[in-house]
């Protein structure tokens, strides 16, 4: 993958550990196709398939119990994840070269 970096164009959401200075300079040094935070597009569309994925994840938690402990959130999160199939997941990802097309 290394000969093909150059290729790559490198773009973190907007999360503080990804908007950290720290983080920002790594990238910059080991990632030739970086993006750094002020280059980001202002309201560019979310091409991520695991935005999607957090959304599904989410309400299937929300179809449980409300959970009153951490233990209890790990089982109604494994229980959810174990919900979600394949073939949502490989839809998901094979809607990645549509959506790109698309923006």
């Amino acid at each position: 993958m290394t000969s093909k970096m150059s290729e790559i164009l490198f773009v973190q959401d907007g999360a503080p550990a990804h908007r950290a200075k720290l983080t920002q300079e790594w990238c910059k040094q080991n990632l030739p196709g970086f993006w750094q935070k002020a280059e980001w597009p202002g309201n560019s569309p979310d091409l991520n398939p695991i935005e999607n994925l957090w959304s599904i994840l989410k309400d299937k938690v929300e179809e449980f119990e409300q959970a009153s402990t951490m233990n209890n959130l790990v089982k109604n999160l494994e229980k959810a994840w174990s919900g979600i199939s394949g073939e949502v997941l490989q839809n998901m990802v094979s809607s990645i070269p549509r959506g790109v097309a698309l923006v």
